[in-house]
C-alpha cells in the first residue's frame, strides 16, 4: 500500500465513523469461527447482520469478490421500487429501516461491471456505510448496495441477500475496495489480520456446519504440522481465463505453481507465459462453484485420462446435465473398481519444496452409477491457471494474511 493510499483510507474511514458517532463498535480480542453451510449451486453461506436495528442476512462468502455486497431496495435508481426488480421472496437489506445507514457516493462513486460473474446484466453498485455484525464483532464498514435493473430477478429468488467478499487488498485501495473483514481489522475490531478455512468435522465445528471460516486469527491445532507461507503474485490472464469482469479485477489470492505431478511423473508448466505478460502458472484460491474440480493444465488432463484409461462422456449423457464442475473441458468416466489404484495429483508452490497432494478419492466424483474425473482446465497446452477450491482443500488448512498479502497452507 502506498503512503497516499494509506492516508486516504484512514481519512475516509475516519470521516465515515465521525458521521455517525452513535453507531456502537464492539471489537473482539480472539478469533471467531463462522459456521458455513455448503450450497451445491453457489458455494459457502454464512449468517451476518447489517444495520440498526440489525437486519439478519445470509451471505455468500466469496474469496474472489472485493467488498460486502448487499441486495437493497433500490431498483433502477429508485429506492424502495423492489417490485420491478426483485421477487417478493428475495432476502434483502432495507436501508430505509436502518438508523445508522449513510449514503457514501460522495466519497466513492457508483460502479458497474458488465460482463460480470453474477448477473446477465450490468452489476451496478452504490456505496454506503453501516454497521455490520459478524459473530461477536460489530463495527461500521463501507459496503456495496445493489442497484438492479428491472425484470432480472422478479421470477427468480437468490438463496442469499449479499456477498461477503474476502479478496486481498487491490493496489491503490480505498475503503470501497476492502473486504469487510479487512475493514474491521484495520478499525481494531479483530486481533489479527488472518482469515482461515477448514472443512468439518474438526475443531470448533458446530453441529450442522459443513466448514468453518475463521476471522481474526487461525487455529493452532489445525496448523500444528506447520504453516507454509506463499506470497501472492499477479496473474494478468485471470480476467481472460478464470473470471469475466469489465472493468477487469486483478486482486486474488493467487500463488505461483512451481510443480505439477501425476503420481511421480512431472508435468510440463509453460513458464513462458510470464514473458508474454500473462503471469506465471498460478493457483487462485476460490471455494465457490468455479473452485470445484481438481485444477489441471489441458495437457496434464489428457495425460491423466490416458493413465486412467478413461472414456469420454458421450453427448446427451445424463452426466452432462449435472456434471461435477462447471469447467469448459470435456468429461471422462473411469472404471469405479480401479479408482483406488489411480495416481495422486501433487502440486508444489514457489517458496519451498512442500508437496501438496490430492488423492484419487478427491478427484473422482460419483455421478449416478458412473465415476467421473472431476478435473477443471483453463487455458491451453501446458499452461496452468487453476481455481483451487473444494477438491484441493480437503485435508488442508488455508490461511489468508491480509497484512502481508500471502497464503498459508498446512496439512491437517
Amino acid at each position: 500500500m502506498s503512503f497516499s493510499a494509506s492516508s486516504f483510507l484512514a481519512l475516509a474511514l475516519a470521516l465515515v465513523a465521525d458521521a455517525h458517532p452513535a453507531a456502537h463498535s464492539k471489537p473482539c480480542n480472539q478469533p471467531y469461527d463462522i459456521p458455513l453451510i455448503r450450497n451445491k449451486d453457489y458455494g459457502w453461506f454464512a449468517n451476518i447482520s447489517i444495520g440498526t436495528p440489525p437486519q439478519p442476512m445470509t451471505v455468500f462468502t466469496d474469496w474472489t469478490w472485493t467488498s460486502q455486497y448487499a441486495i437493497s431496495t433500490t431498483c433502477d435508481g429508485v429506492e424502495g421500487n423492489t417490485a420491478d426488480c426483485l421477487s417478493p421472496a428475495q432476502q434483502l437489506f432495507n436501508q430505509s429501516n436502518s438508523a445508522t445507514y449513510k449514503d457514501e457516493t460522495s466519497l466513492y462513486p457508483s460502479e458497474s461491471w458488465f460482463p460480470n460473474e453474477f448477473f446477465p446484466a450490468p452489476f451496478n453498485v452504490d456505496y454506503a456505510s453501516d454497521v455490520q455484525t459478524i459473530g461477536p464483532v460489530t463495527s461500521r464498514i463501507v459496503l456495496q448496495t445493489s442497484n438492479i435493473q428491472p425484470g432480472i430477478f422478479t421470477q427468480f429468488t437468490l438463496p442469499f441477500g449479499g456477498i461477503y467478499g474476502m479478496m486481498p487488498d487491490p493496489k491503490g485501495e480505498n475503503a470501497s475496495d476492502l473486504s469487510p473483514f479487512n475493514q474491521q481489522y484495520k478499525d481494531g475490531a479483530w486481533p489479527e489480520p488472518y482469515a482461515a478455512f477448514s472443512f468439518c468435522p474438526g475443531p470448533s465445528c458446530p453441529e450442522g456446519a459443513d466448514a468453518i471460516q475463521t476471522l481474526g486469527g487461525y487455529s493452532k491445532a489445525l496448523a500444528r504440522k506447520g504453516l507454509h507461507w506463499y506470497d501472492v503474485v499477479d496473474v494478468p490472464a485471470v480476467n481472460e481465463l478464470a473470471f469475466t469482469f469489465s472493468p477487469k479485477i486483478y486482486s486474488y489470492w493467487s500463488i505461483q505453481v512451481s510443480g505439477l505431478f501425476i503420481g511421480s511423473e512431472r508435468q510440463a508448466l509453460n513458464t513462458t507465459a510470464a514473458k508474454q505478460g500473462d503471469g506465471v502458472p498460478a493457483a487462485i484460491f476460490d471455494h465457490a462453484s468455479k473452485g470445484r474440480g481438481i485444477p489441471l493444465s489441458t495437457d496434464a488432463y489428457a495425460r491423466l485420462v490416458q493413465i486412467t484409461r478413461a472414456k469420454p462422456v458421450p453427448a446427451g449423457s445424463p452426466i452432462l446435465s449435472a456434471p461435477p464442475n462447471n469447467g469448459p473441458q470435456p468429461f471422462f468416466t473411469v472404471d469405479c473398481r480401479k479408482t483406488r489404484f489411480f495416481p495422486p495429483i501433487t502440486y508444489t508452490f514457489s517458496g519451498d519444496r512442500t508437496r501438496w497432494t490430492v488423492e484419487p478419492s478427491e478427484y473422482i466424483a460419483k455421478v449416478g452409477d458412473a465415476c467421473v474425473i472431476d478435473a477443471r482446465t483453463l487455458g491451453k497446452g501446458s499452461y496452468l491457471l487453476g481455481n483451487f477450491g473444494d477438491n484441493f482443500l480437503k485435508g488442508k488448512y488455508v490461511v489468508f494474511d491480509f497484512k502481508k498479502n500471502r497464503v498459508g497452507l498446512a496439512k491437517v
